[in-house]
């Protein structure tokens, strides 16, 4: 329910803006190229989003995670 709430919220802030930028007048042309453009601009900033949490994931994930040395294995044999 909460997304639905974004939802509305994103379109009631692109139309409101479109009204902003032409003055409250409204055209069915105008208003279809700067629909196509600020959901370019909204997709490319998700994108970008979405990137950058990816890239802190994998920053946080250890690779050697599971994986005893050689040391550690004789350490956890020695304490038994």
């Amino acid at each position: 329910m909460k997304l639905l709430y974004i939802f509305l919220t994103l379109v009631a802030a692109v139309v409101g803006g479109y009204l902003i930028i032409n003055d409250f007048n409204f055209d069915n042309i105008s208003f279809s190229n700067y629909l196509i453009n600020a959901l370019f601009i909204i997709l490319l900033s998700c994108l970008a989003i979405a990137g950058i949490f990816y890239l802190i994931a994998v920053k946080r994930r250890k690779n050697d995670r599971g994986i005893m040395t050689i040391r550690q294995y004789y350490q956890y044999k020695s304490a038994r």
